[in-house]
């Protein structure tokens, strides 16, 4: 059995977990909890980290005293159920706040698992890039697909704050829109294309003999051409990403002899 504790509200997760009685309100008929519906097997309590002080008490009972009682009942319930919780938040650190009992923390915290983020495993992106690829053109249809080297390069490089769900919906985004059996840098959504843009301009400057000052021109040249096309040559964005004012931006750009596409702003 699973709970999302996020998704229901304080006055419903006690009795949604635990169980209520016919007759507490009107119109409300008996019902088993999660607990109940759990015993002798597994009840994983998802984003553990959002229960009310209450329902947090009454949880710290149930796993200590291996019982529950039903909202509005005085019965008590034997049950014997494995606990599995998760949650992204710092229970330590919400401790520390008063946002979560300690007591409950460590009664739980029997085997402790902690799920890096997949930036930090970014040795397994290449694997789990070739299994969605699998996965989605099965699901819809799409011939066998691969990814370009660059490509590749840009989904390492990439932080994925959304995680292995945000790689699976990139992987099927390109599924959807692929032109071809190779899939090229230019396919990635923008954020992480833009990764790619940003990399350039550490890997392919390369001054050579020439002079500080020209060696300086020319860095600086380089930025003002990709800020300006991974904005979509919108000065104003440009100007924000290269710390400068719109004008300071107009100025460099007629200084160097650069000139935007027709028709930006």
């Amino acid at each position: 059995m699973a709970v999302n504790c996020a998704a229901l509200p304080a006055s419903l997760l006690e009795s949604e977990l635990f169980g209520i009685e016919r007759g507490v309100a009107t119109g409300v008929d008996r019902r088993i909890g999660k607990f109940e519906a759990a015993h002798g097997g597994t009840l994983f309590l998802d984003e553990l980290g959002d229960l009310s002080p209450g329902a947090q008490a009454t949880l710290l009972r149930v796993l200590q005293e291996h019982v529950v009682e039903r909202v509005g009942g005085r019965r008590a319930i034997p049950v014997d159920v494995r606990v599995v919780a998760a949650t992204n938040k710092n229970l330590e650190e919400a401790m520390v706040q008063g946002s979560f009992r300690p007591d409950l923390y460590y009664r739980l915290k029997v085997i402790h698992v902690v799920m890096p983020p997949l930036r930090a495993m970014r040795q397994d992106i290449g694997l789990l890039t070739t299994h969605f690829l699998e996965h989605f053109g099965r699901e819809l249809g799409k011939s066998r697909l691969e990814l370009d080297p660059g490509t590749l390069h840009c989904l390492e490089a990439y932080d994925w704050p959304g995680n292995v769900r945000e790689l699976a919906h990139e992987m099927k985004r390109l599924v959807v829109l692929a032109r071809g059996p190779l899939i090229m840098p230019d396919e990635l959504s923008p954020e992480i294309r833009r990764v790619e843009v940003e990399a350039k301009q550490f890997t392919r400057f390369s001054p050579g003999g020439t002079s500080l000052k020209a060696a300086i021109a020319e860095l600086e040249q380089q930025m003002l051409r990709e800020a300006l096309e991974v904005c979509g040559f919108n000065q104003v964005k440009g100007a924000k990403r290269l710390g400068l004012s719109r004008q300071g931006l107009i100025k460099k750009l007629k200084r160097y002899g650069i000139i935007p596409r027709a028709g930006t702003s």
